[in-house]
C-alpha cells in the first residue's frame, strides 16, 4: 500500500493540471493582461451584451410596432369610419330619390315624401352620428361631419316645404330643386363634404397600410442591431471556449437561438400583417369604384384582418424575450466573472451600487447602461406620444357662409392669424350656405363653434336674446366698439354681441362690360333678361327679398325701408304692396318660373346663346364667381327699377357679423384679430395669379378712414368704393335685420308669389306675412345711416 502513494500523488497532480486554467498569456483575448485583466474584460463584455440587448429589442419593438399597430386601427376604426360615411352618403341619395318619386307621384298630395324617404333619412342621421364619433379624418373631418349633420336638417326642412306645397307643382318643384342643391351643390353640398371626409380617411388608410421609407429604415436598423447582437453573442462564446476550455455556454447559446427565433418570427408575422392590410385596402378601393362601400365591405375586412389580432399582440413578446435574453446573458457570464474575484493592489475603487451588483456591471459602465435605458424609455414614450401629438393643441373653430373663392380669401386671413404671433393656435373653418340650420344643430347638441360669422344683424340679436353669444364689451377694446357706431353693431340690453368684419354693396345691377347693352332701361323691363335664380338651400328666396327691399328703398325712401326692417310697417300697406307689384311686373309667369328653377349661382356669364340673361341684381360678393376672363361692370338700380327715383343715392348693403359663441382665450384672440387693420389688409390684398382682385371686401363701417387707393387693374373695385362713399344713405339689408322667423317667412313668401305672380297670390302672401309680423314685437334698431 505504501507503494501506491506516489501513484495517487501523481494522478492528483495530473488532475490538477487538467482542471487548472491555461496560462493567461497563452489564450487571453485582446485587452486581457493576465488574470487581473480577465474580470474587467468580462464585465465590459457583459455590459455590452446587456446594452446591446436593450438597444436591439427597442429597435425591434419600434419596427414591429410600426406594422402591428395599424392592424387594429384599420380593423377597429378606419374601416368602420369609412363605411359609416359611405352609408350616410348612400342613404341621403336614396332618400332624395324616394322623396322626389313620392312627391311627383300620383299619391304625392296624400303621402308626401313617403315612408322610404323617412327611413333613409333616419339611417343617414344615425350613420352621420356614428361617423362623427369614429372618424379618422382628424378635427377638420369631425367639424365637416358636424356641419353636414346640420345641413341634413336643412335638407329635411326643404323636403317638408315641398310636401307642404304639394298641390302647387311649381313651388313644390322649386323646393325639391333647393333640396337637391343642398345635397349636391359642388364643394359646399352635403355629398361633396362627405366625399372630402372620405378622401381624408382614405388618405389615413393609405398611410396605415403603406410600408414607407421610415418604416423600412426602422426595420433595417432593427436587423442591423439584432445581427450585431447575435455576432456579439457568438464572439463571446468563442472567447469563453478558448479561455475556459468549454465547448458551449448553454445560456449564451440559448440566448442566441432565442434572439434569432424572435427576429425570424416577427419578420414573418410583419409580412403577413402587411399583406392582410394591403388586401383590406384593395377591397375598400374595389368596392368604392364598383357599386359602393357598405356593410359587406366591413364584414370582409373584419374577416381578412381577424388573424392579425394575435399577431399584433406579439409586441408583448419582444419585451419579455428581451428580458429573458438578458437573464440568459447574466446566467452565462456571471459565474465566469465570479471565478476571478480577487482584490487588486492599488487605490481602492468605489464600491459597486446595488444596481451594479444586480447586473454585474462596474461603476464605469453604469452611465452607458443608464443612457441606453433612458433612450429606450424615450423611444417608447415617443411612439405613444406620436399617436396623440395633436390632442392638446389649441384649436379655434369658425363657422361662416362663405364657400369657394370667398372661403379661400377668408382662410388667408385665418392663416395670417395662425402664422403670426399665434402659432400655438390652429383654426378650423367650415363654410355653409345653410348656416342657421347648422349652427342651431350644433348648438343644441352642445358643440357650437367658437366663432360664427353671421349673415345678419337680426340673427345675431336672436342668438343674443337666447343667451347663446358672449358679450364683446370685455373682448374688444372700447375704441374699436365705439368706431363702429350704433348702425353697424348688434346690441342687446346695451351690450355689443356682434360686429361686422366686411360689407357688400347692393342696389346695383351687373352687366357684361365687354358688350354693354345699348338701352339698359328697356332691357331691364323684361324679366327674361335678368339672371335671378332664387335657389339658395334653406334660404331659397333671398335674392327675391333683395329685389323687393331695393324697390321699396328707391320708391319710398329710407323711412319706409327702416320701418319694414324693424317690424313697424304693415306688409299689406300701400308702399309695400307697390314694391311687390313692381317686382311682379318684371317677373311675370315665364321669368318667374325660370327664377324658381335656378340657383342664384347660375348668374351672369354662366349661360350663352339667345336665351342667356344679360343683367343680374346682386351684391358685390357675386363678382368672385364670375369667370376670370370676363369683365363685368354695374349700374345703380335706381336707373333701372320701375317707379324709382333715378337720382337716388341711397344704397342697400349687407354685412357679415362676427360673434363669439364659445368663450376661450384663443377665440378672444381671433375675435380681436378680425377687427384689426392687419386682418383687413390681408383680406384686401390682391392675388398674384389673378388681376383685379375680385375678392376684395369693403369696410364702410369705419367712415373715418382715409380713401382707399386702387391699382390700375382694380378699377371695378374703385367704382364700388366710390358708390359706397358717395351714397347719401347706406341701409343694411332689411330682411337680414328682421328676426329669423320673419325673414324665413319673407323668403318663403317670395317663392310662393313667384309660383303664380298676380293680384290674387299677392294678397294671400301679404296677408300671411302680416299675420307673422303681428306675432313679433317691433324693434327700434337703426338700419339706415350716412355713408
Amino acid at each position: 500500500m505504501p507503494g501506491l502513494r506516489p501513484q495517487f500523488g501523481g494522478e492528483r497532480q495530473r488532475l490538477h493540471a487538467v482542471r487548472a486554467p491555461l496560462p493567461p498569456a497563452a489564450l487571453r483575448p485582446v485587452g486581457m493582461s493576465g488574470p487581473s485583466g480577465t474580470r474587467p474584460y468580462l464585465i465590459r463584455r457583459l455590459a455590452a451584451l446587456l446594452v446591446g440587448t436593450v438597444i436591439a429589442c427597442a429597435a425591434l419593438l419600434t419596427a414591429y410596432y410600426g406594422v402591428s399597430r395599424n392592424s387594429p386601427a384599420v380593423d377597429g376604426r378606419t374601416t368602420p369610419a369609412i363605411v359609416e360615411v359611405a352609408a350616410a352618403e348612400t342613404s341621403l341619395e336614396a332618400s332624395f330619390t324616394a322623396a322626389k318619386a313620392g312627391l311627383t307621384g300620383p299619391a304625392g298630395p296624400v303621402e308626401g315624401a313617403g315612408e322610404e324617404y323617412r327611413a333613409q333619412l333616419n339611417a343617414a342621421n344615425q350613420a352621420l352620428e356614428q361617423a362623427a364619433m369614429s372618424t379618422v379624418a382628424g378635427d377638420d373631418g369631425q367639424q365637416t361631419l358636424r356641419t353636414a349633420s346640420g345641413l341634413v336638417s336643412s335638407y329635411g326642412y326643404l323636403i317638408q316645404q315641398a310636401v307642404r306645397s304639394g298641390t302647387d307643382g311649381v313651388l313644390r318643384d322649386a323646393y325639391v330643386a333647393a333640396a337637391r342643391s343642398t345635397l349636391l351643390r359642388p364643394e359646399s353640398g352635403i355629398v361633396d363634404r362627405l366625399e372630402a371626409v372620405q378622401a381624408a380617411q382614405r388618405g389615413v388608410l393609405g398611410q396605415q397600410v403603406s410600408f414607407g421609407r421610415l418604416l423600412a429604415l426602422a426595420w433595417t436598423v432593427a436587423f442591423v442591431l439584432c445581427g450585431g447582437l447575435v455576432w456579439l453573442l457568438i464572439d463571446t462564446q468563442r472567447m469563453l471556449r478558448r479561455r475556459f476550455r468549454r465547448r458551449v455556454n448553454p445560456a449564451l447559446a440559448a440566448g442566441t437561438a432565442l434572439l434569432t427565433a424572435l427576429v425570424l418570427s416577427l419578420t414573418v408575422l410583419a409580412v403577413q400583417i402587411q399583406r392582410q392590410l394591403h388586401a383590406a385596402a384593395e377591397r375598400i378601393e374595389h368596392d368604392r369604384t364598383h357599386g359602393g362601400i357598405d356593410a359587406g365591405t366591413l364584414h370582409w375586412v373584419n374577416a381578412a384582418l381577424r388573424g392579425t389580432q394575435w399577431r399584433a399582440a406579439a409586441t408583448g413578446w419582444i419585451a419579455l424575450t428581451g428580458a429573458l435574453i438578458a437573464a440568459l446573458v447574466l446566467i452565462g457570464l456571471q459565474p465566469r466573472i465570479d471565478e476571478y474575484r480577487f482584490r487588486h493592489q492599488g487605490p481602492a475603487r468605489p464600491a459597486d451600487s446595488p444596481v451594479s451588483a444586480l447586473l454585474g456591471v462596474g461603476a464605469r459602465t453604469q452611465p452607458v447602461t443608464a443612457a441606453v435605458l433612458a433612450f429606450w424609455l424615450v423611444t417608447i414614450g415617443g411612439m405613444a406620444y406620436g399617436d396623440r401629438q395633436d390632442e392638446h393643441r389649441s384649436r379655434v373653430t369658425v363657422l361662416a357662409s362663405w364657400s369657394g373663392p370667398e372661403k379661400q380669401r377668408f382662410e388667408k386671413v385665418l392663416k395670417a392669424f395662425s402664422s403670426g404671433t399665434h402659432r400655438a393656435i390652429s383654426v378650423s373653418y367650415q363654410g355653409t350656405t345653410a348656416l342657421r340650420e347648422v349652427l342651431l344643430s350644433r348648438e343644441r347638441t352642445g358643440d357650437p363653434p367658437d366663432i360664427a360669422i353671421l349673415p345678419s344683424r337680426g340673427e345675431a340679436a336672436d342668438y343674443a336674446a337666447r343667451k347663446v353669444l358672449t358679450p364683446l364689451d370685455g373682448v374688444l377694446p372700447k375704441s374699436t366698439l365705439d368706431a363702429y357706431g350704433p348702425q353697424w353693431t348688434s346690441r342687446t340690453g346695451g351690450r355689443v354681441y356682434a360686429v361686422p368684419v366686411k360689407a357688400d354693396l347692393k342696389s346695383i345691377a351687373w352687366y357684361d362690360a365687354a358688350a354693354p347693352p345699348r338701352d339698359l332701361t328697356a332691357l331691364a323691363a323684361d324679366g327674361a333678361h335678368w339672371c335671378a335664380g332664387m335657389g339658395g338651400d334653406d334660404t331659397s328666396g333671398w335674392p327675391g327679398t333683395d329685389w323687393i327691399e331695393d324697390i321699396l328703398l328707391q320708391q319710398s325712401g329710407t323711412r319706409a325701408y327702416e320701418q319694414l326692417a324693424n317690424g313697424g310697417l304693415k306688409w299689406d300697406s300701400d308702399v309695400v304692396a307697390r314694391a311687390w307689384r313692381t317686382f311682379g311686373s318684371v317677373f311675370t309667369a315665364g321669368p318667374a318660373r325660370t327664377a324658381l328653377a335656378e340657383d342664384y349661382t347660375q348668374g351672369l356669364f354662366h349661360s350663352a346663346g339667345p336665351g342667356a340673361c344679360a343683367l343680374e341684381h346682386q351684391g358685390t360678393f357675386i363678382r368672385s364667381g364670375y369667370p376670370q376672363d370676363r369683365h363685368a361692370d354695374f349700374v345703380p338700380t335706381p336707373r333701372l327699377l320701375p317707379g324709382a327715383d333715378p337720382r337716388s343715392t341711397a344704397r342697400e348693403v349687407s354685412a357679415d357679423y362676427a360673434a363669439l359663441l364659445h368663450d376661450s382665450p384663443q377665440a378672444r384672440e381671433l375675435m380681436r384679430f378680425l377687427t384689426t387693420d392687419e386682418a383687413q389688409r390681408v383680406w384686401s390684398e390682391p392675388d398674384q395669379d389673378r388681376p383685379g382682385n375680385p375678392f376684395r371686401p369693403f369696410f364702410p363701417f369705419f367712415p373715418g378712414r382715409p380713401p382707399l387707393s386702387f391699382p390700375n387693374d382694380e378699377q371695378l373695385n374703385a367704382h364700388i368704393d366710390r358708390e359706397l362713399r358717395g351714397a347719401s344713405a347706406l341701409c343694411l339689408d332689411a330682411s337680414d335685420s328682421m328676426p329669423p322667423r320673419m325673414r324665413f317667412a319673407f323668403q318663403h313668401g317670395v317663392l310662393d308669389y313667384l309660383s303664380a305672380p298676380g293680384p290674387r297670390k299677392l294678397s294671400q302672401v301679404l296677408r300671411d306675412l302680416e299675420s307673422v309680423r303681428k306675432g313679433i314685437a317691433p324693434r327700434g334698431d337703426r338700419v339706415c345711416g350716412g355713408s
